[in-house]
């Protein structure tokens, strides 16, 4: 009886100190509603070789005025070297009503906007919790369901 009481005597405390998923997903939301801004965004480059595209020229856009234009080396070092792929940050703040121009190599610009967050359950063996993470953009028209802008050479062989 004594070790029944103790038992619930620690549990007690564990399982009134748990937030429901209700008010993590709430936390969450209220968390992605004040995001009005990506810090970082990670472009993929594939099938492109060091000759084929040494750098790539941004242009960020805001209520019609470019607000950044530049051109910027890309990485020489392949993470994969059979498909040629590379990685490539642009490290500027791009607020989600923001037009990114990309032009990388003879290929044509790419226009991508539309940026959005979304909540995104975090499930691990102990604990559950959702967060707020970069979820979507436009590119080219055509809507991505993706955290990474993937830029695939279809000359490439």
């Amino acid at each position: 009886m004594k070790l029944i009481k103790a038992i619930s005597v620690i549990l007690l405390p564990f399982f009134v100190a748990c937030e429901s998923d209700e008010k993590k997903f709430a936390r969450a939301e209220r968390e992605c509603s004040q995001k009005n801004s990506v810090d970082q965004l990670d472009v993929s480059l594939f099938g492109y070789s060091y000759d084929d595209a040494d750098s790539v020229s941004i242009k960020i856009q805001r209520d019609g005025k470019i607000i950044a234009d530049y051109k910027d080396a890309l990485p020489k070092k392949y993470f994969d070297s059979l498909r040629h792929q590379r990685y490539y940050t642009i490290k500027k703040n791009i607020l989600l009503t923001d037009t990114l121009m990309v032009k990388i190599a003879k290929e044509p610009i790419r226009k991508i906007y539309g940026f959005s967050y979304a909540v995104k359950p975090h499930f691990t063996m102990m604990n559950r919790d959702f967060g707020c993470e970069f979820n979507s953009f436009v590119m080219d028209g055509e809507i991505v369901n993706e955290s990474t802008v993937r830029v695939v050479n279809k000359s490439a062989k």
